[in-house]
């Protein structure tokens, strides 16, 4: 039998339950001491590869529109990692 040990991604402990399931069927978890409350690993959805290569691709002059249609990636979510770069 194979047992995880999960921590609480905010003070480590290990004192969590179990709480619910995501839209996209991931586990829920409650933190007992610090009352965190979320997925445990969260999933993105865009490899760092896949997010350099649009980020190139906006950087070419290519618009925000034609990103969406190209790769299907949200504007807003284009926009967001643009405020977030250096």
């Amino acid at each position: 039998m194979i047992t995880k040990n999960l921590t609480s991604t905010r003070c480590g402990s290990n004192k969590l339950t179990r709480n619910g399931k995501t839209k996209a069927d991931k586990q829920k978890s409650h933190c007992q001491a610090c009352g965190c409350y979320g997925t445990l690993a969260p999933d993105y959805g865009y490899s760092e590869e896949r997010k350099a290569e649009i980020l190139r691709a906006y950087h070419e002059r290519s618009s925000l529109r034609g990103l969406e249609r190209t790769f299907g990636v949200a504007r807003q979510t284009v926009v967001a990692w643009l405020k977030k770069s250096p």
